[in-house]
């Protein structure tokens, strides 16, 4: 007779097995249970071929997060792209408040950008990086699921830039650069064939063999000079030499000259003296002859013999005192001559 089984047992034994299954998942972490996520929405105005969910979110090249969905906005060039961040990825920040750190990265430059893995597949994912100088751009087109600002792939701004390139050269007026430029080379054409430029080369080649003559004259012209210019210079240099050496002896001559001049104007000054007192007593004696002659000038008359006499002496007295004075008039003018003489209007120094 068989022994039958204890529904107890059995139910004991799977929710063991369930609890040591649940156990096993929560220690490795594969079901991610009780791992902490923030989700995130992205707006991106440009293609996102090759997006697909589960793509990797990389920031400077490490894995925090993954694309959750991606969903057009329907009547607008948008497409959204939603991702969940894993904040235990992100070392060294602080686990309870991990939005409040990831609005401050986005203040300090924190943007989401999209990126291929593989220009030969064409998968793209989501890329963060610090671009401080783009500025803050946010949709609100997602109320329940906080939004990243984001910026343009590499490739869109480049395509920009093509496309902006395009347009100007698009805008230039080609043809008429092109027939403008076309007149100008015919024009240049025509000159450059005209028998004008023609005699002017002929007139250049002339000119270009002249001036080689020229140089060569010139050349010639140059040795011979300084053939003759090396005997100048040494007789000037001799004669730079006697000229300083008969330079050399002119301070002497000059101090000789100053001592006779001294000696000059020691033996002058008494004469000039001198000259001057019998100058100034021959004038007393004048006015004094004056003043005789008027107190008896009731006595004596020209026409006696005693006032011709004394007139006489009068006008004596007269050039004599003139002479005195012509004499130390030319004294002042001429010190030295006493020792050297009267010298003549013609006679040289």
């Amino acid at each position: 007779m068989s022994t039958r089984a204890n529904p107890t047992i059995i139910g004991a034994f799977v929710v063991g097995a369930t609890v040591l299954l649940l156990a096993a998942l929560l220690v490795w972490g594969g079901a991610g249970f009780l791992h902490t996520k923030l989700d995130y929405v992205l707006f991106f105005d440009s293609p996102v071929t090759g997006l697909q969910n589960g793509a990797p979110v990389m920031f400077r090249g490490v894995r925090v997060g993954a694309v959750t969905d991606v969903q057009i906005r329907w009547g607008t060039p948008l497409v959204a792209v939603y991702i969940s961040l894993e904040p235990d990825l992100l070392k060294g920040a602080p686990r309870h408040d991990g939005r409040a750190q990831i609005a401050e990265s986005v203040r300090k430059g924190l943007r989401a950008q999209l990126r291929a893995q593989s220009f030969v597949t064409g998968v793209l994912f989501v890329a963060f990086d610090v671009a401080p100088d783009t500025p803050v751009v946010l949709r609100g087109l997602e109320p329940k699921t906080p939004e990243l600002p984001t910026i343009p792939t590499d490739v869109a701004v480049w395509m920009a830039k093509l496309e902006r390139i395009a347009d100007t050269v698009s805008n230039l007026p080609l043809n008429e650069i092109a027939r403008a430029t076309s007149d100008d080379l015919n024009e240049t054409t025509r000159i450059l064939k005209s028998p004008e430029i023609t005699r002017a080369l002929k007139s250049t080649d002339a000119l270009v063999s002249d001036t080689r003559i020229l140089v060569q004259k010139i050349d010639t012209l140059t040795s011979a000079l300084v053939a003759q210019v090396d005997p100048l210079a040494a007789d000037a240099r001799a004669t730079l030499v006697s000229a300083q050496a008969a330079l050399a002896g002119v301070p002497a001559l000059v101090e000789d000259a100053r001592r006779l001049i001294v000696k000059v104007d020691g033996h002058t000054d008494p004469l000039l003296g001198s000259l001057r007192r019998s100058s100034d007593v021959a004038q007393g004696v004048l006015e004094q002859a004056r003043v005789t002659l008027s107190g008896v000038d009731g006595v004596l008359t020209q026409d006696s013999a005693m006032g011709y006499e004394l007139v006489q002496v009068l006008r004596e007295l007269r050039e004599t005192a003139r002479a005195f004075r012509s004499l130390a008039d030319y004294l002042e003018r001429v010190p030295d001559a006493p020792i050297y003489g009267v010298r003549r209007t013609g006679d040289k120094r």
